[in-house]
Parts: structure tokens; sequence; C-alpha cells
């Protein structure tokens, strides 16, 4: 049996980013939780070849930041796309990483869903 669901957003509607670089959202202690249900929705993409990534990542110290189990770094679920991650949280810290590429790249994107508890 899943543990309780409790709301999560990450990134509100629709957050917007310009410029080739890696935007990060400051660190969440999730130790009560055992994963992280998000689903992640990205606009069109501007500028000269633009790509665009989500990352989840979990830390134990808020310094060093890995890619959470069960999923893949710089995920793109596509142009006006929605798509579903599930992490598995392992560590104390959890965040999620927006990484745009490309000459002068822009672009929009939300990310909302689930913490569930652990068990006891």
């Amino acid at each position: 049996m899943a543990g309780e669901l409790v709301p999560l957003v990450l990134l509100p509607r629709y957050s917007s980013y310009v410029g080739a670089s890696t935007f990060t959202t400051i660190g969440m202690e999730v130790s009560e939780y055992s994963s992280a249900i998000v689903n992640v929705w990205r606009g069109k993409l501007t500028g000269t070849s633009p790509t665009f990534g989500v990352t989840l990542q979990e830390s134990i110290d808020q310094t060093n930041w890995t890619t959470c189990t069960g999923t893949t770094a710089n995920s793109d679920p596509g142009q006006e796309t929605e798509a579903q991650y599930t992490a598995q949280l392992t560590k104390r810290w959890f965040r999620i990483s927006v990484t745009l590429g490309g000459t002068s790249p822009a672009g929009s994107c939300w990310a909302i869903g689930f913490l569930e508890k652990r068990e006891q």
C-alpha cells in the first residue's frame, strides 16, 4: 500500500527561463518521504538550436547533487507536452534543475506533483 501523498509545486505555472544556463530550485528537506511523483510540462522554445532538460536531484549535504534513482538527467517532455517522472528519494534534500542550451534560448515550464510519505 502506498503512503500518504502530499501536494508539491516545484516550478509554478508558467515559470520562464532565458539564457543558456542551468537553473535550480533551493533544496527541500524530504527525509520523511520515499518518492516524488512529478509532472513536468514545457512550452515552445525560442532561440537558435535551443535545448531543454529537467533533472530531479537529491543530496545529503546540499553541496553535492545527484540524479534521483528512477529518473534520467536532462529529460525533455517535448514541446507543449506533459510527462510524469517518479523519483526514489534516498537522501535528505531534493530539488529540480532546468537546463537550457543553444544560442539565446528561452522557454517556459512547470513542475507539480506529490511527495509520498514513508510508511511507518
